[in-house]
């Protein structure tokens, strides 16, 4: 006793010993759970940017394909598809090499903040199974009901 006063060495009791420990290890496990995330988000860009490899001249092709027989044929309709599949390789792009996965947190984050939209992680009771029951219910008569009288 003498010793560890002497040596400024404190005894602490057991609890707070034991709080310390838990702080600890919930400290390290959220930063291995951000790691974790971290790591999902890097693969699902480099998986996004090795996708685009095949993607971009692919639809380049189809598009170039579709303008030149929309053109030879003199029909527009051909030229339907460059659209959509423009809009997907810009997709694509935007994941592969743009800011949209930080877009996809951020909006993530605003939702989680948001309290009417906070997902509940308590069990559903049956009072709540069956008021969503009949709450479907009556909007499937009120979608066949014709109102327009």
């Amino acid at each position: 006793m003498v010793l560890q006063w002497i040596l400024g060495i404190q005894q602490q009791n057991p609890e707070e010993i034991i709080q310390k420990l838990e702080t600890t290890r919930t400290e390290r496990e959220l930063a291995l759970r951000e790691a974790i995330i971290e790591r999902k988000n890097a693969y699902k860009v480099a998986e996004s940017k090795e996708r685009l490899n095949w993607i971009a001249p692919t639809g380049v092709l189809t598009v170039a394909l579709s303008a030149v027989a929309a053109y030879h044929h003199k029909n527009i309709f051909y030229s339907l598809p460059i659209i959509p599949i423009l809009s997907f390789i810009g997709h694509e792009a935007h994941l592969a090499y743009g800011n949209k996965l930080s877009a996809i947190l951020d909006v993530t984050e605003k939702v989680l903040a948001d309290a009417d939209t906070r997902l509940s992680t308590r069990p559903i009771s049956v009072k709540e199974v069956e008021a969503r029951v009949e709450q479907q219910k009556m909007s499937c008569i009120m979608s066949c009901v014709d109102l327009t009288d």
